[in-house]
């Protein structure tokens, strides 16, 4: 039965297995590939998994894919989700397997997230536990964009009879071995915000004559502002407006006639975002009504905040209880940044776990150019998990 295996068959399976995972880890920070381009990254995770027995790699996208692992036919399924594709970002870091690809790099961490879900794979596919469920393995492409590849994941049927989906996330804020299990959110929910203006151009000297679609713009920007920081409570609703550019014409007399203002909308609460938008169509229409210009709102929704199931984080806390293998528990940590793990957790219940890394030699922040991850971590996460899964009731 899965209470026999103990915590040291666990650990020695993973010792066994280390060698192997650390030297996958590095060969995909070194070769990275961007969103629904991770076409060498899906080869070498199949056929790692194929070497070692786990056979039948579904691929229901062209790039990424998923396995599963079948205890019990007919019994429902555990979920664990890790995203592939890499940034573009120059990797600066002088180390052996820094990134041979141009302007891209794996500075979130996504080829550690691969490795973990391939090495958790591997090890209870050595330990061969009776299992009450079974376990479904997957490698999603397209994290880093909007549109995902979570929507499409999801859209090809990787939730069928799924009873609880797993994700992570690693973390340098967080002391190496501290893991955090929060319930309630821990992602935003981001939405891309374009604002095209329209309207008659002409001379500087002659601002009278013009819609003076800058000016516009500015009040646009100040008094969208104003709905989120005059009209939220941030605190209780946490919301993050943030306008980062405006594309305009270059001379310096010239009016344009065409404007964009580009930013992103960031939430924890459907409701804020709603109130938030329903304020600007109506600020856009009064300035439309007043000025004569032409205001297009675009948006395009990333996925749904990422909200952690508490009864399952409780479960997990309680399961960690006996697990040796970190160096404590954080149940409050939450981030203003999007993850599309949010689309599995809106339909099942979830949990996104993140692991500490913080120390010597692994500071850089996440989407840094220097950024890395000591390769001790793949032990500690694969530990994890596997313990959780052999003490999940």
């Amino acid at each position: 039965m899965k209470k026999q295996i103990s915590s040291s068959q666990i650990d020695k399976e993973i010792g066994k297995l280390y060698a192997q995972l650390k030297a996958f880890r590095e060969d995909l920070h070194r070769h990275p590939e961007l969103s629904w381009k991770e076409f060498r990254t899906t080869e070498k995770i199949e056929s790692l998994l194929s070497g070692n027995g786990i056979d039948a790699f579904q691929r229901p996208l062209d790039t990424g894919g998923f396995v599963d692992l079948v205890f019990k036919k007919g019994a429902p399924f555990l979920l664990f989700r890790a995203d592939i594709d890499a940034l573009p970002i120059q990797d600066k870091k002088k180390k052996p397997y820094s990134s041979k690809n141009a302007g891209v790099c794996h500075s979130c961490g996504h080829d550690m997230h691969t490795t973990i879900i391939a090495g958790l794979a591997l090890a209870i596919h050595k330990l061969n536990p009776d299992l009450p469920f079974n376990l479904r393995f997957v490698f999603q492409p397209a994290e880093e964009v909007i549109p995902n590849g979570a929507s499409k994941m999801l859209k090809a049927g990787v939730l069928k009879n799924v009873k609880h989906a797993f994700g992570l996330h690693v973390e340098p804020r967080l002391d190496f071995g501290v893991i955090s299990l929060t319930p309630g959110w821990v992602n935003m929910q981001c939405t891309q915000v374009d604002i095209n203006l329209s309207g008659e151009g002409g001379h500087s000297a002659y601002p009278h004559k013009c819609a003076d679609l800058v000016w516009i713009a500015s009040r646009i920007i100040q008094e969208s502002y104003q709905i989120i920081y005059r009209e939220v409570d941030i605190l209780k609703s946490p919301t993050i407006l943030s306008f980062t550019g405006i594309q305009a014409g270059e001379g310096h007399n010239i009016l344009p006639s065409k404007l964009k203002i580009s930013g992103t909308f960031r939430n924890a609460s459907p409701e804020v975002k709603e109130h938030f938008f329903k304020k600007l169509s109506g600020l856009t229409n009064s300035i439309t009504k007043e000025t004569g210009a032409k205001i297009e709102i675009k948006c395009i929704e990333g996925a749904p905040p990422v909200s952690n199931d508490p009864d399952l984080i409780q479960k997990l806390q309680d399961n960690a209880q006996s697990f040796e293998g970190f160096n404590g528990i954080v149940a409050d940590m939450k981030t203003p940044g999007g993850d599309d793990f949010g689309s599995y957790s809106q339909k099942v219940p979830s949990a996104l776990i993140r692991f500490g890394f913080g120390k010597k030699g692994f500071t850089s922040l996440l989407h840094t150019d220097t950024f890395d991850v000591p390769p001790e971590l793949i032990k500690t996460a694969v530990s994890f998990f596997a313990h959780q899964i052999l003490h999940f009731e």
